[in-house]
């Protein structure tokens, strides 16, 4: 007997085959959370599909926004109301968003089919022929990369990226056809990636993360172990990361392409250059032979390290050096990846979404190669991460000129005693590390004011509000830069 959820899929599935942008009567679908960046994806592409949308979440944004202009029906604040003139087919739901919320009860109550984002993002994959993009980090880089190159290809790929990028918009589409690539960005973070049943897969790294729900580093492998015999074709892993490199010996060695700087990859990155513009030249070797040269417009060796993922892939998928290296270099990022908010001859604004150690190490020392003293703003992200982590936390900061640290960012958490930003600034000094911690979010830019001086690079990270601040104090530089 099936379970409610593969009841729901399978209804899902057959909807979204049956209709078309041309339907006289589209379904209906509410989405709980629609201004998340994962929800949002999912509502345009039912809106490609020709469906009549509607939402909530608790405030507007850029991406509420965006919907509405295509029609969305928005609302702010999950309430039954929304539902109750206005039944739909379909509800989709954030993980961020609890199932006790009155909107998702009211759906329930009328007969709607309930999924989380992951089945239905998973559920359009099926139509296609799909590629997801995995691993702790990276990913939405990679992702956002990959679109873009087969864009430039002219393969007119289906995609759903974690992120907003600058290069195309918006961040999720529908394929041309169903003989179409569909790019996923697929979160491993509560387990949904093995909701996902792809052609090609890219594993990018594995790290000691989200322990608060896999509880062990055996449940992260478990997963991934689990969703490498779901990957129907090849899997682009990388050699530099061990623990990737031990779940491809031992789970699917024979569908593994390698890449990364070891020299034991099978498409192996050499650094050629570093511009101080942050564009990279590196070539890539190809079972040990010279292969091909390539450019790209994203700062840091772990940058390189992504783009050779994605040539990798468009080799076995039969490109050559010359088409791939056409295909990636205009590509400049994502928002909340190093963006740039703001740069003169005085000072660069940098906001950054790096929230694990290994990310604010890796972010750190990519700015930090530019040049100028380097300022750093953090703000933890979740108590369990934080807790968890501590000892990890507590000294990759070490090439920041400068650190503060705010409170950390709850992402619906309840408090642990004793977990705070305090805390990790304390864990900072024991090892040696100057840090001021800000207690109160609202004192940032007064902070970064008071401590910065010309010639400064001022790095924002964290997957929290901390970008609104590093927004408003880019804004205020930008404003004093117009009334000089």
């Amino acid at each position: 007997m099936l379970s409610l959820r593969t009841e729901n899929r399978i209804a899902f599935e057959a909807l979204l085959k049956n209709t078309t942008a041309k339907s006289v009567v589209p379904p209906k679908a509410y989405l709980a959370g629609i201004g998340g960046i994962g929800v949002s994806a999912v509502a345009h592409l039912l809106m490609d599909k020709g469906w009549s949308i509607s939402g909530a979440d608790v405030r507007e944004s850029q991406e509420t926004r965006a919907l509405s202009k295509r029609g969305a029906k928005i609302y702010l604040g999950h309430s039954a109301a929304n539902l109750k003139d206005d039944p739909v087919d379909v509800l989709v739901y954030s993980s961020a968003v609890s199932k006790k919320k009155p909107d998702i009860v009211e759906a329930k109550k009328q007969g709607a089919l309930l999924l989380k984002r992951a089945e239905a993002l998973a559920s359009f994959m099926n139509l296609y022929r799909g590629i997801c993009v995995a691993g702790m980090h990276g990913k939405t880089t990679v992702t956002g990369l990959l679109v873009r190159a087969m864009c430039n290809l002219n393969l007119e790929p289906g995609y759903a990226v974690g992120g907003l990028c600058r290069r195309f918009e918006p961040h999720a589409r529908l394929g041309k056809s169903q003989s179409s690539w569909f790019v996923a960005e697929t979160d491993e973070s509560d387990g949904s990636i093995l909701e996902f049943v792809p052609e090609y897969a890219l594993i990018l790294n594995l790290d000691r993360d989200h322990l608060e729900y896999y509880g062990n580093e055996e449940g992260i492998e478990n997963t991934f172990a689990q969703f490498s015999r779901q990957v129907q074709k090849k899997i682009i892993c990388c050699a530099d990361n061990e623990w990737v490199t031990r779940l491809s010996k031992e789970h699917f060695r024979e569908r593994s392409i390698s890449f990364g700087f070891s020299p034991q990859s099978d498409y192996q990155a050499v650094l050629r250059e570093n511009s101080s513009k942050g564009e990279q030249v590196f070539c890539v070797r190809r079972r040990g032979v010279d292969w091909g040269e390539f450019k790209i417009c994203l700062m840091g060796t772990h940058n390189v390290s992504n783009a050779t993922a994605v040539i990798a892939l468009l080799a076995e998928l039969g490109y050559s050096p010359r088409e791939i290296a056409g295909s990636i270099g205009d590509f400049n990022g994502t928002n909340r990846r190093q963006e740039i908010l703001f740069k003169n001859q005085d000072y660069r604004i940098i906001d950054d979404y790096g929230h694990h150690p290994a990310e604010i190490e890796a972010t750190i020392r990519a700015v930090k190669a530019q040049g100028g003293r380097l300022l750093v703003v953090f703000q933890p992200h979740r108590f369990t991460r934080t807790q968890l982590l501590l000892e990890e936390f507590s000294t990759c900061f070490k090439e920041a000129d400068r650190l503060f640290l705010t409170d950390v960012y709850a992402a619906s958490e309840e408090p642990i005693p004793g977990v705070t930003g305090r805390s990790m600034a304390d864990a900072v000094r024991a090892h040696g590390q100057e840090v001021e911690y800000l207690e109160h979010l609202e004192d940032v830019g007064g902070v970064v004011a008071k401590n910065s001086r010309p010639g400064d690079i001022i790095l924002f990270l964290g997957a929290g509000d901390i970008t609104l601040e590093a927004h408003k104090y880019a804004a205020l530089l930008d404003g004093a830069k117009s009334q000089s």
